[in-house]
């Protein structure tokens, strides 16, 4: 199950004092980063300075509303090559142990209890 676009989206506009839609895609580096400014933005904004920090922060947060969705599909892409990559090691493993059963290495018995763990990991 991949992450959802629409839960990305609801995170960045209803928490963007938190970075929370960063987080969840997985953007953990520049999530304390966009945090870090907004915080320290607000903390100076009595001295005037920090408006500066929140007007790049406000730019950064509104240019997010168009790279959400291009992350999503990445991170959904790469979960999906590796459940892929998983199932093609399992297909391996059962098609090792039908060899051993062919060969006679294993009981039939084996061959299918070992089978089924390995089909209920998938």
């Amino acid at each position: 199950m991949g992450r959802n676009v629409y839960i990305a989206y609801f995170l960045w506009i209803f928490l963007p004092y938190f970075s929370v839609h960063r987080f969840y895609c997985g953007k953990i580096l520049s999530a304390v980063l966009q945090l870090l400014i907004f915080w320290i933005g607000s903390a100076t904004a009595i001295f005037l300075v920090g408006y500066i920090f929140l007007g790049i922060w406000l730019i950064w947060w509104l240019l997010d509303a168009f790279f959400i969705h291009k992350w999503i599909a990445r991170i959904n892409d790469i979960e999906s090559l590796q459940n892929s990559i998983s199932n093609s090691k399992n297909l391996e493993n059962i098609e090792t142990l039908y060899e051993l059963y062919k060969s006679g290495a294993i009981s039939y018995e084996e061959y299918l209890s070992r089978k089924d763990s390995i089909l209920k990991n998938i």
